[in-house]
Formats: C-alpha cells, sequence, structure tokens
C-alpha cells in the first residue's frame, strides 16, 4: 500500500490561480492548508473570507482543507503556518505551492518605500521563509515538491512594475538554488510562469491598443487551466523534474529557456575600448536579447480550453 498524499501548504490559495491549485491539489487527495490573508489587491484590508471559504469547498467536496490566514513573510509567521498544518495533518507538509502576492504598480523611481516592502515581501520572502521551514522536513524524508507561481514579468521584465519585476525574478534565482541543493533526493522545485485572467490581470489599465488587446482575449485563459500543470508537479509522477521553468496558458503548456551563453569572443592580448568597439560590438550584437515585454511576447490570444469558458 502506497503512501497517502503529501500534505501541502497552497499561499495565496483564497483566490485566483491559488485558489485553483488549492482546490485540484485536494481533489488528488492532498490535505491543504489555504494560507491566504484575504488581502485587497494592494496588501491592505485584510480579511479572513476567502481563505475560509476555499477550505469549506474542499471539505464539502469531500478533501481535507484548513484555512490560515497567517502572513508568512516573516520567519515567525511561516513557522505558525507549517506549525499549524502539521498539527492539523498529523504530519509535516512536503508540498508547497506558492501563489500569493500583491500589487502597487509603478515606474522605478516613483514607487515609495513602502510599496517595494508590500511587493517584494508578499511575493518574495513568503517563499523564501516557507521554504526554509518546509525544507527540512523534505530531506529527511528525502521527498517534496515546490512550486513557485512567477511570472513571465520576472523574467523578460515589463514597464511600471518594477519591484514586481524584481520579486518575480528572485523567484526564479530561488528556484534554482533551492534544485541545486535538493538535487539527489525526490525533492523537485519549480517555477511556473501562468498566464491567467486574474484580479491581476483585470487592474492593468488598457492605456495603448496594445494592452487593450491583451486584455480583450485575456479571460480565454483561466486559472483553472494553470491547476492541472501545478497539481501534476506536486505529484510522484513529476519526479526526476526540477529546476525548470514552465509556462500554462489556456490549453498551451510551455518550457521556458534559462540564461546560458550564446556566444563568446576572446582576445590573447586582452580587452581594450578599441577592440570592444572594432571587434566585440560588431560579433556580438546579432546575438543581444532584444527589449521585448510580456506583452510583446504574449500579444496573440491564448488557445482556449475546448468547452472552457471563463466565469
Amino acid at each position: 500500500m502506497g503512501l497517502p498524499p503529501a500534505v501541502a501548504v497552497v499561499t495565496g490559495g483564497g483566490r485566483g490561480i491559488g485558489r485553483a491549485v488549492a482546490l485540484g491539489l485536494a481533489a488528488a487527495g492532498h490535505p491543504v492548508c489555504v494560507n491566504d490573508t484575504g488581502v485587497a489587491l494592494d496588501g491592505r484590508e485584510a480579511e479572513e473570507g476567502p481563505g475560509r471559504a476555499v477550505a469549506e469547498e474542499i471539505l464539502h467536496k469531500g478533501g481535507q482543507g484548513l484555512a490560515v490566514t497567517v502572513d508568512a513573510r516573516t520567519p515567525a509567521g511561516a513557522r505558525q503556518v507549517v506549525a499549524d498544518t502539521q498539527s492539523w495533518a498529523g504530519r509535516a507538509p512536503t508540498v508547497l505551492v506558492h501563489a500569493a502576492g500583491t500589487l502597487r504598480d509603478a515606474m522605478v523611481h516613483k514607487a515609495e518605500d513602502e510599496d517595494w516592502a508590500e511587493v517584494m515581501g508578499s511575493h518574495l520572502s513568503v517563499a523564501v521563509e516557507l521554504t526554509r521551514v518546509m525544507a527540512g522536513a523534505m530531506r529527511d524524508q528525502r521527498w517534496g515538491r515546490i512550486v513557485y507561481l512567477g511570472g513571465a514579468a520576472g523574467l523578460v521584465g515589463s514597464v511600471g512594475q518594477a519591484a514586481y519585476d524584481v520579486a518575480k525574478a528572485g523567484l526564479f534565482g530561488l528556484t534554482r538554488a533551492v534544485a541545486l541543493e535538493m538535487a539527489g533526493r525526490d525533492v523537485c522545485v519549480n517555477y511556473v510562469a501562468p498566464f491567467a485572467c486574474t484580479r491581476m490581470t483585470e487592474s492593468i489599465p488598457p492605456v495603448t491598443e496594445q494592452l487593450r488587446d491583451y486584455l480583450r482575449t485575456a479571460p480565454l485563459a483561466t486559472p483553472d487551466d494553470v491547476a492541472p500543470l501545478v497539481a501534476w508537479l506536486c505529484s510522484s509522477e513529476a519526479q526526476g523534474i526540477s529546476g525548470q521553468v514552465l509556462g500554462a496558458r489556456g490549453a498551451e503548456i510551455a518550457i521556458w529557456s534559462q540564461p546560458r551563453p550564446v556566444a563568446s569572443l576572446v582576445e590573447e592580448r586582452g580587452w581594450d575600448a578599441r577592440s570592444l568597439t572594432t571587434r566585440a560590438g560588431p560579433e556580438l550584437v546579432p546575438h543581444l536579447t532584444p527589449l521585448e515585454s510580456e506583452f510583446d511576447l504574449f500579444g496573440g490570444p491564448p488557445v482556449a480550453v475546448a468547452g472552457r469558458r471563463p466565469a
């Protein structure tokens, strides 16, 4: 008889992609801690409703769900989330899906200190602190699954979202670091760049024709389309898949490239301003990465899952 499905913690599990993932994991048999502070998109006005509603929905469907509203961006908060989950489930959680995050869009020179702290805390600090607390049990059991919900903006950049981009880029670095540290064990750590119509995408101001086109077709991709990939990455069937960046957009999934040298030059006498200008520049320019935002990369409409339409 096999082991029961691992206990999972899903941050941001009360809404959007986090909610879809929490429900998907519960349907697969995982006891799920729905960790959600219930804040508004900007991180203010916390309420307990969203997380509790999802936990109740899980219970109503015959699953095991617990709502924890503790903010996990501090070491003490993360320890409390894990302790509450372990006390409830009777064993340590070894699945972490980090989907929580807030948004305070502003150009890099205009965002206030509080804005940077809020966005970095919700997207990056929560992931770091929960990973620190949960990693020990994963190493001891030689089994675990971590999925960080990142974003295309954290990999290619976007305009007016510097704090968000930096936080999501940090999640990529965390993915690679923890995946390498856990290599040799059945502990898989991956980064998913999702595209789905959520309250975050709905907050994008349609100030250009490109953005208007983007938002017009955004509802074709839903949080429910992302959840199966994340749930699969959290299963035993995904053994060996670690340190990867995957995309999910409607009916489409993708594997992303990661930074690697694409061209190199050698100057045996050493480089100087002249050789850099006359040789390095002309030979490296064809290999430069274009300055494209996520809206440039995903300008076309997503492929909708057959028979599924957004609510």
